[in-house]
């Protein structure tokens, strides 16, 4: 396979690295040059060490410093993504000298269209200054209550689904005029499900409604909608065979053809136990590529593998080669990247 298109099928991928410089021999700088990696995204803590401050970020004059060395060694602006929703999952703490960010099930609670614009303001502010230019937020999940695991980890805004339009619009607008994409998340809603798709398979059939589905719809149709992470969770309303981000009927036909969304569609990591456990990353990036996933982040921060982002690459190439994908498939997925770093300044 020639490099050409392992450099093409990079473009498609947003790797998680491990270090908080760039250092010329690192797994990153190999990410950059040799395979042409369409983003990185970057993580406080690496979950195998442990501990504040393990992984990319330690202060923000360090994180300025390792994202502007990161655009200058790639060809092609990077997506400098990070998961800053508030809260607990809120990758740029206190304790590194960022503003303490309160979640978003927190500023449900305040429900005050002024207090969501500050916040967002804010978070925005911050992101900007540092160079990150995508933010996988924010939360379109309802608030299904306790032992769930979007609300136990207060990531939902509420469970009135006019107010998290209503608020999330504002979250969105405010990264907009910072020029920092957003990204809605977890299609087709996450937030009846008890299980974690980090640790295992996550099935939603009994508790996943309509009403889970209608922040998504209403702001795709209001055009607010850049961007959207697909779950692996698993439905048999609404296929009895795939998780979600394995689905073509999820993805294309419901998502695509039925909801009329034409941005980029990005899914959770495939190494999240849920679907790891049960498909190998051939049939992963076969299943997940035809359902019509443009985007993938290998965050590579459950167990860390150095070759994790070269093999994914490889097995993408693999199935081109033997016709299981097609070259188009990646190239149209690119596009729509494309288009968005274009509509942002990317």
């Amino acid at each position: 396979m020639s490099k050409s298109i392992e450099q093409l099928v990079g473009q498609i991928i947003i790797a998680g690295f491990r270090g908080k410089a760039l250092e010329k021999d690192s797994d990153i700088a190999r990410y950059v040059t040799e395979f042409n990696i369409g983003g990185v995204i970057l993580y406080d803590e690496d979950l195998e060490i442990g501990g504040d401050g393990t992984r990319n970020i330690e202060s923000p004059k360090q994180v300025k410093k390792l994202i502007s060395q990161l655009q200058d060694l790639s060809e092609h602006p990077l997506l400098i993504s990070v998961d800053q929703e508030g809260g607990q999952v809120h990758r740029l703490k206190s304790v590194y000298g960022f503003e303490e960010t309160p979640s978003w099930q927190h500023i449900g609670v305040l429900n005050d269209p002024l207090m969501t614009e500050q916040f967002a303001k804010t978070m925005a502010s911050t992101l900007s200054g540092l160079g990150i230019n995508l933010n996988f937020a924010p939360v379109l999940d309802l608030d299904h209550g306790q032992d769930t695991v979007i609300s136990d980890s207060e990531r939902s805004f509420s469970k009135d689904t006019q107010a998290i339009i209503e608020h999330s619009k504002i979250f969105i607008e405010q990264h907009k005029r910072k020029k920092i994409i957003t990204c809605g998340k977890h299609f087709p809603g996450l937030g009846s499900a008890s299980g974690d798709t980090h640790e295992g398979f996550t099935d939603i059939s009994d508790t996943w409604s309509v009403k889970d589905l209608i922040p998504f719809d209403e702001m795709i149709q209001s055009g607010d909608l850049e961007m959207i992470m697909v779950s692996h969770t698993f439905d048999t309303k609404l296929d009895q065979d795939f998780p979600s981000s394995l689905s073509k009927k999820i993805v294309t036909e419901m998502l695509r053809n039925d909801l009329g969304f034409s941005g980029p569609v990005i899914c959770d990591d495939p190494s999240m136990r849920a679907i790891s456990d049960h498909y190998d990353l051939h049939d992963t990036f076969e299943l997940m590529i035809n359902a019509g996933i443009d985007l993938f982040c290998l965050g590579n921060n459950l167990i860390y593998d150095p070759d994790y982002i070269p093999r994914s690459i490889g097995v993408i190439c693999d199935l081109i080669r033997h016709g299981k994908i097609t070259e188009k498939r990646i190239t149209d997925s690119i596009d729509r990247v494309n288009k968005i770093k274009k509509r942002y300044n990317v």
